[in-house]
């Protein structure tokens, strides 16, 4: 992904809103601060879910490999 501008392209609607409210509550967290790192930290977080978004059938593959390491006892929640 080249810019954090472009992360609204790559999230389906219901993310878009959820990105919006953290990202709205992270410039709230940084007024209050004085600091940019809660904003940066937000940005960062969703670009790397856009970023798996951007490409055409990766965010599947990711997923049926975590759910298949998840199934055999590998990862646990």
């Amino acid at each position: 992904m080249k810019r954090k501008s472009e992360i609204l392209k790559y999230l389906p609607d219901d993310d878009k809103l959820l990105f919006l409210s953290e990202l709205l509550d992270a410039i709230n967290i940084s007024r209050k601060e004085g600091s940019f790192l809660s904003i940066d930290e937000c940005l960062s977080a969703w670009e790397a879910t856009a970023e798996l978004n951007s490409v055409p059938g990766l965010h599947d593959k990711v997923w049926a490999k975590y759910h298949k390491l998840k199934s055999s006892g590998l990862i646990h929640e």
